[in-house]
């Protein structure tokens, strides 16, 4: 019952103050709607027409005149190249169906699903006038084919990351040189396993409550569906709030700084790992992924970002136990290291 009782109090100190209405709730709000407004100019709902060389005497050629979304240019290899190399076109199909690019980006994985599909269709016999190229590219998605579903996925994992700011507060809040509370909370003999549980119940339902208002916000006022698996999702959901709290006691327990310091440099922090996972678009991301890939393997924000949407788009849940492994880990490491510094904590005086 005690536990339960400071983690009732430490909810109402939450609610009354400015910093966790802003920066928990207000401003995802606030950036989901930005998202939602800007949306409609990076969707790739509406495909537009895409420039592409085709060699002479290529056996399809008839069918790629036929789809409506491609300009085709039928060429020689050599001029082929060359327009390639001058940006005059996306990619060159060579006459034994080898796909010739020199970006990886939305164009070219349309290109090369159109490519695929056609192959398909030779195989299994069913004439190219009888198939929907626009339908059926749409259906096969990657990771790089749909950068406002990125972002907003980006953004929810972002808020899954802000009860840290709630475990910071509520850990600073009883270290003696930082407020009163703290002094008349370390002259008691109360457990300090309880006492970071019980912080961790309170963080933990703020961050939830935070988190699904963002998720209704999103699923009343976003036209896209973002969610195939809500259960698995919000179990993902659930073990990076774990996760963001047990680092939350950790910065809360960096001595000889104020609260307010730790609150922003905590802030800064997600805000930039949120970037770099897909929330300034997927083209950084894809940067990354392809010259640093350790970097988002290690981001724990960029970790929630793609599982969300390898579990919800792409039905693959190859790394999805892993990522729950990391995040739990993570959450366990640091909260183990803040009971351990809290009771290791000696003062002079209280």
């Amino acid at each position: 019952m005690h536990t339960l009782r400071i983690a009732y109090y430490m909810l109402l100190i939450s609610f009354k103050d400015f910093g966790y209405w802003f920066w928990t709730l207000c401003y995802p709000l606030l950036m989901a709607t930005l998202f939602m407004l800007t949306a409609s100019s990076i969707d790739s709902a509406e495909i537009q027409d895409i420039e592409v060389g085709v060699e002479d005497g290529h056996p399809y050629i008839e069918a790629f005149n036929s789809i409506d979304f491609m300009n085709v240019h039928e060429t020689t290899e050599n001029e082929g190249l060359d327009m390639l190399n001058d940006d005059e076109i996306t990619g060159f199909i060579t006459a034994d169906q080898n796909l010739i690019v020199n970006e990886s980006g939305f164009e070219e994985t349309v290109l090369e699903s159109v490519l695929n599909q056609m192959t398909q269709m030779t195989t299994s016999g069913i004439p190219f006038e009888n198939f929907d190229f626009t339908q059926s590219f749409t259906a096969q998605t990657d990771l790089n084919s749909d950068p406002a579903t990125i972002m907003f996925y980006s953004l929810i994992a972002m808020t899954t990351f802000y009860s840290m700011f709630s475990s910071i507060d509520l850990i600073s809040s009883v270290q003696p040189n930082l407020s009163n509370h703290g002094a008349r909370f370390n002259a008691t003999p109360f457990s300090k396993f309880k006492f970071l549980f019980a912080n961790s119940i309170g963080a933990l339902l703020l961050g939830l409550f935070s988190n699904i208002l963002v998720i209704v916000y999103l699923m009343i006022f976003n036209d896209t569906t973002l969610f195939e698996n809500f259960g698995r999702t919000f179990l993902l959901i659930l073990v990076a709030n774990i996760s963001a709290i047990g680092i939350g006691f950790a910065i809360g327990l960096i001595p000889k700084l104020s609260v307010n310091f730790k609150t922003v440099t905590a802030v800064i922090t997600v805000i930039f790992l949120a970037f770099l996972s897909g929330m300034a678009g997927p083209d950084l991301k894809n940067l990354l992924d392809e010259h640093v890939p350790i970097l988002n393997t290690l981001n724990p924000v960029a970790r929630v970002t793609d599982t969300m949407l390898r579990i919800n788009i792409l039905n693959n849940y190859s790394d999805y136990w892993t990522t729950i492994l990391y995040l739990a880990g993570i959450g366990l490491f640091f909260f183990l290291l803040s009971l351990i510094a809290l009771r290791r904590k000696q003062y002079d005086s209280i």
